[in-house]
């Protein structure tokens, strides 16, 4: 028997092919060319990545904060920014369909622990934090229920994508989204996510752009 159907039960499988299809109008999500080989070899060198990625970010925030902007706030993007989804992605050789569409369903994401930090520091300097996330709106009460599992307690706003957006790019949705907290009073002094689409688009004064050599967004 494949490792995947051993790792991916059919009424799971069920579930995904259901998120498929509520997500069947966003932007296209493609494997890299990194085999699954090589991404388990270099799993630690990822993971170290990205906790340098958010020391970094912390850094850029508070460069901003020293300007004393009105109403601070932070963008976050969820898969593979705030939360990783390799335990899954892992189980079904990197299959992404399969593998986001596991961790959304069963909140089996696992929240990086240099977001966590960043997280905490960035509330102790009043920061509001906003998660802007391509998940689709079906799916936004367990990304909710994913994130507080995993120490990320309100308060924070979490906007997901409308079962209306059909656009082929997830950039308008996400700049959109941005704007429309700016539009309430917001100074998003940073933006941070792990695709170039989660960045693209203005309403922030600075971005950052953490690594994932799983998959890209367009």
């Amino acid at each position: 028997m494949s490792r995947r159907l051993t790792a991916v039960p059919a009424a799971l499988l069920l579930a995904a092919l259901l998120l498929l299809t509520a997500t069947a109008a966003l932007a296209a999500t493609t494997r890299t060319a990194t085999t699954p080989d090589q991404l388990r070899a270099g799993h630690a060198a990822y993971e170290k990545a990205v906790a340098t990625g958010w020391t970094k970010a912390t850094k850029l925030l508070d460069a901003q904060l020293a300007k004393h902007p009105k109403k601070p706030t932070v963008v976050l993007d969820i898969d593979e920014t705030t939360m990783s989804n390799w335990g899954c992605l892992d189980a079904v050789d990197f299959d992404v369909t399969i593998g986001l569409a596991t961790c959304v369903v069963q909140s089996k994401s696992v929240a990086f622990p240099g977001a966590k930090t960043f997280i905490k520091h960035a509330r102790a300097k009043r920061v509001a934090i906003a998660f802007i996330t391509g998940a689709p709106q079906a799916t936004c009460a367990l990304r909710q229920k994913n994130l507080i599992a995993q120490g990320i307690r309100k308060p924070f706003t979490l906007t997901c994508r409308p079962a209306t957006y059909t656009t082929d790019s997830i950039v308008p949705y996400k700049s959109a989204a941005r704007k429309a907290l700016v539009k309430k009073g917001a100074t998003i002094v940073l933006n941070v996510g792990d695709q170039q689409s989660d960045l693209s688009g203005g309403a922030a004064r600075k971005t950052y752009k953490l690594p994932n050599p799983i998959y890209t967004i367009n």
